[in-house]
Order: structure tokens, then sequence, then C-alpha cells
């Protein structure tokens, strides 16, 4: 069995991929670290893991891990590792944004660089916008885009983290919708850079009155017709298992649970439209955390995922 320890255990993601690695049938949890809540039982946080997962949190990672996942605000993760030279022995696996533009890590996202996740052992995890916005793309990488293609994109409120702020309070977030971050979110520069882009990506996020998922709908010149889109489409995300192309537009409901992506086209005008959907806290952050995990350890990349959604 893998040993894994999960730095952050506490946070959303964190506890996220407990959730998911407690399920994993090749790996076991060495430790969990929350400096915030050390001491406690995993559980006590996450009451649905009581008896599943009691481990007790602690202050320190210790040295036994094979795998570590740094599930730690944006800005913390290069630090803790400076601190904790230990690690360096271990494969990690960074849901921060602090390695994705690092030359030392592999940029996680399978559907792009899965052979390089196969011989990595420091990968850094897509923002959850990214997965979105780059598997709308990738498909049309290599397609001679050079005019700016436009995306927006809604989140639940999951996506700003377990820590209280304004526009997470329930009184602001229910029955309301705000864009932030206008043609600023730092996922669109993260697109470009790990797709090799030219043209300018202008996005537009919005928070969403719903705790989990995330819609994105961009907006690409093509001079293909729909069928064909459509065809090149379901030809590419045919050999990876965890993006579904569908037929009529992803809705939450279809992806929220799973570790599944859907993506959908189509062309009006000489525009392609593609919206893509998926969970923010799986495919998105904890789940795709894992599919690098399994690839780097020579597993079975659905190994320990959920593949169905919730549904209602």
């Amino acid at each position: 069995m893998t040993r894994v320890g999960i730095i952050g255990a506490s946070g959303y993601a964190g506890t996220e991929l407990v959730r998911v690695l407690a399920f994993h049938p090749h790996v076991e949890i060495a430790y969990l670290v929350s400096q915030t809540h050390a001491g406690k039982p995993m559980s006590a946080l996450a009451p649905d893991l009581d008896g599943i997962v009691d481990t007790p949190l602690q202050a320190q990672p210790t040295d036994d891990a094979d795998v570590v996942f740094l599930a730690v605000p944006h800005g913390a993760a290069r630090a803790f590792l400076a601190e904790h030279p230990q690690l360096a022995r271990s494969i990690i696996v960074d849901l921060s944004s602090d390695h994705r533009s690092d030359a030392a890590f592999v940029y996680g996202l399978p559907e792009l660089n899965r052979e390089r996740i196969r011989a990595a052992r420091r990968i850094a995890n897509p923002g959850c916008f990214a997965t979105a916005l780059s598997l709308s793309l990738l498909p049309l990488q290599h397609s001679g885009i050079t005019l700016p293609i436009y995306a927006s994109g809604i989140t639940g409120s999951t996506g700003a983290g377990a820590q209280l702020s304004p526009t997470v309070h329930f009184s602001w977030r229910f029955a309301n919708v705000e864009p932030y971050s206008i043609l600023s979110h730092r996922h669109a520069e993260e697109v470009r850079t790990a797709l090799g882009l030219e043209p300018p990506l202008h996005f537009v996020p919005q928070r969403g009155p719903f705790t989990r998922g995330i819609v994105t709908t961009t907006f690409v010149p093509t001079a293909l017709p729909e069928e064909r889109l459509a065809q090149l489409y379901r030809e590419y995300f045919a050999a990876h298992p965890l993006v579904r192309y569908a037929s009529d537009p992803p809705d939450l409901k279809r992806v929220v649970g799973t570790a599944r992506a859907v993506v959908h086209c189509a062309v009006r005008q000489q525009t392609a439209v593609i919206i893509c959907a998926l969970d923010n806290m799986l495919k998105g952050a904890a789940a795709q955390a894992v599919q690098n995990m399994n690839l780097a350890l020579g597993l079975d990349e659905t190994a320990g995922l959920p593949l169905r959604s919730i549904g209602w």
C-alpha cells in the first residue's frame, strides 16, 4: 500500500482529499496535518467520516509518506516545502498555485501532460477554472487560433476556501451572482501558459449561489462546421477517461460528486461555443490530484475516484 500524507487536511480541498483517499484501493493515510486543528480527530471536522477516518490531525508532517499532498493556501506551499526538506523524498502534489509555472514541477493536467506526469515526482495541480478552460480549448490547441478568446464561468462558494469572507456568507451568496476579477483572474494566464496559446484569453468569472461546481463557456473563432468540431472533441477525449464529450450542454447535476468533466460544443457564425462542467472540489482539485498521484505511481488513473454524480 502507498502511504500518503495531506498537509492542510482541514480545508475544503484537503478534506475532500481525505474523503477520496479513504476509499482508494491502493492507499493508506500516513498522516493528516492541520496546524489549526491539531489533536482533533479528522471525523470531528468532517462528521461524514466518523468511523471511517478518525485519524488525529497533527501539527507537523513525519517522513514516512510516499506521496504528500499540499492542500494549503496559495502562497504557503513553497514556504512549507522549504521548512520541511524531509518531504523531498516523497512524490509531491501541490494543489496551490505556488508551483504551476515552476519548471521543477510538471503541470498536472493529465489530458495535456499524461506521459510527463507518469515520470514526475513534483506535480502542480491546475486551478479549478483553469482545468475547465483548458479542457475546453485542448482539442483546438494546434488549430492555429490567432484571434482573441473570450470566456465566462461561474463557480460555487467552495472555490473560495474554508476561510470566512464577505462573499461566502449565506446572506450575500444566496440568490445572487457576482462577477469578480474581471479580465484579471490568474487562471486565464495559467491556461495560456499551459497550452502555449498566443492570442489573449479574456475571462470573466462569477460567484454563484451554490456550493459546488463550475460551468464555463468559451468562445473561439473557427472555420469548422459544428459536426466536424464535435467529432474533433469526441475523438480527442475518447482517450481520456475522466472527460466526457456530450451531445447536449452539461449541467452541474451531471458532474457534482464525480471526478469527471463533461464538455459540449456548438458553432454559430464561425464561432465555436464550448461549455465545460465539472466539480470544482473533485476534477477541479482533489480528484485531479489523486488522478495525478495514480499516474505517477503507475496505477490506473481512475483508481479510487468517484465516477458517478449525485444525480439529484
